[in-house]
C-alpha cells in the first residue's frame, strides 16, 4: 500500500513538473516574441545619415512662393530660414530632422513637417541646391536681387 501510495505522488508531481516546464517554456517564449518585437520598433534606421554642417537654399521664381535656407546642426537639429518676398523679411525656425535613403523629414514636435528628396533635392514646389555659406546670409543677399528685379522695368 506504502509503495502504491508513493508511486502515485511521484507520478503525480513528475506530470506536474513537466506542465510546469510547458508553462515556463511558454512564457519564456512568449517574453522571447515580445522583446524582439520591442527592439525593432525602437531601432535605429541605417540610413539616419548625420547631415552636420550641410547647408541647402531652396528658391522658386514666384514672388507668392517663400524660398527656404536650411543649416543641419548637430544632435539632428536643423534651422530653417524662410523668405517672405512680400515683406522681404527672413524668418527663422528650429526643427529636427531624420532621414532614410530617399528622404530628409524635418520634424516638428515628433511629426513630420517638410521632406526633402534627397536625389532631387526638392522641398515642395522648390529646387534646393547645396551651398558653402551661410543660408541666412544668402537670402540677405536674394531680398537685395529680388528688389533689384522688381524695379528693374521701371522708367520713372
Amino acid at each position: 500500500m506504502k509503495l502504491l501510495f508513493f508511486q502515485t505522488i511521484i507520478c503525480l508531481l513528475d506530470t506536474s513538473l513537466k506542465n510546469l516546464k510547458y508553462e515556463l517554456m511558454k512564457w519564456c517564449v512568449f517574453l522571447l516574441i515580445f522583446l524582439q518585437c520591442f527592439n525593432s520598433s525602437f531601432g535605429k534606421d541605417p540610413h539616419d545619415d548625420n547631415l552636420k554642417g550641410k547647408n541647402l537654399i531652396c528658391f522658386n521664381d514666384s514672388f507668392s512662393v517663400e524660398d527656404w535656407g536650411i543649416r543641419f546642426l548637430g544632435n539632428k537639429n536643423v534651422e530653417l530660414f524662410s523668405l517672405n518676398k512680400s515683406f522681404y523679411e527672413i524668418y527663422k525656425y528650429s526643427r529636427k530632422y531624420r532621414t532614410d535613403v530617399n528622404n530628409i523629414f524635418i520634424m516638428k514636435s515628433d511629426k513630420v513637417e517638410y521632406v526633402i528628396s534627397r536625389s532631387r533635392l526638392k522641398l515642395g514646389n522648390k529646387q534646393c541646391k547645396i551651398v558653402n555659406g551661410n543660408p541666412a546670409v544668402l537670402l540677405q543677399e536674394r531680398i537685395k536681387s529680388l528688389k533689384l528685379k522688381k524695379i528693374e522695368g521701371n522708367k520713372i
